[in-house]
């Protein structure tokens, strides 16, 4: 007979998802148990987290609560239960996660919600023995530093590439968990429309 293991170590997680694990070990939440060392716990991090959850030890459970594979609770509630910085304690309030509590009750169509894991944790598309394979990106600093990173794999799969620039650049709605409208405007984007007027126009007068 087979011994019960309450909570399985990443290593067993790894033997059917390796994909998930690696991109685990490679973020700030595996990166200990990648060199061999005691797990990472809030306790140690540098931004604010919940008192309670100070020696929490992280590892794939902490997150997916095992045997139970509860997706949608590792998806927001895992992550507030130990991060208590101002973006995090803001995402109850925001619009994004207005779209998640509609998925979740059925008034909102599938796959409009967002999630803490739909930007932080977002789906990438690999090969695994020469056929497609999508999964999530389990390295949430992947496209974290800079910012700017989520605009592809992120921002731009709901939103236009010129507001996302404009809110990413904003730190305060970056704060507020973008509760709001950017209250700047990156220009970037106007001075290269006004040069790609401007050729056209040069073009034109050639014709």
């Amino acid at each position: 007979s087979r011994t019960w293991v309450d909570k399985p170590a990443y290593t067993v997680c790894m033997t059917c998802h390796k994909p998930q694990a690696e991109g685990f070990l490679g973020g700030k939440h595996g990166m200990r148990l990648a060199q061999d060392l005691s797990p990472m716990t809030p306790g140690m991090a540098r931004i604010p987290m919940r008192k309670e959850a100070a020696e929490k030890e992280l590892s794939c459970t902490s997150c997916h609560q095992a045997h139970r594979f509860n997706t949608q609770h590792a998806a927001v509630e895992s992550c507030l239960d130990c991060h208590a910085d101002e973006h995090s304690r803001q995402y109850k309030q925001s619009a994004h996660f207005r779209l998640w509590h509609q998925e979740l009750t059925g008034t909102g169509a599938k796959n409009t919600g967002v999630s803490c894991a739909t930007c932080h944790l977002p789906r990438i598309e690999t090969t695994t023995s020469g056929a497609p394979y999508v999964h999530a990106q389990h390295n949430q600093n992947d496209n974290l530093r800079p910012n700017e990173k989520m605009l592809r794999s992120v921002c731009m799969n709901c939103h236009g590439l010129g507001f996302s620039i404009d809110a990413l650049a904003d730190r305060d709605l970056v704060q507020r968990n973008f509760n709001g409208q950017p209250s700047l405007h990156i220009e970037s984007l106007d001075m290269a429309d006004k040069r790609h007027q401007a050729i056209e126009a040069e073009r034109g007068g050639k014709n």
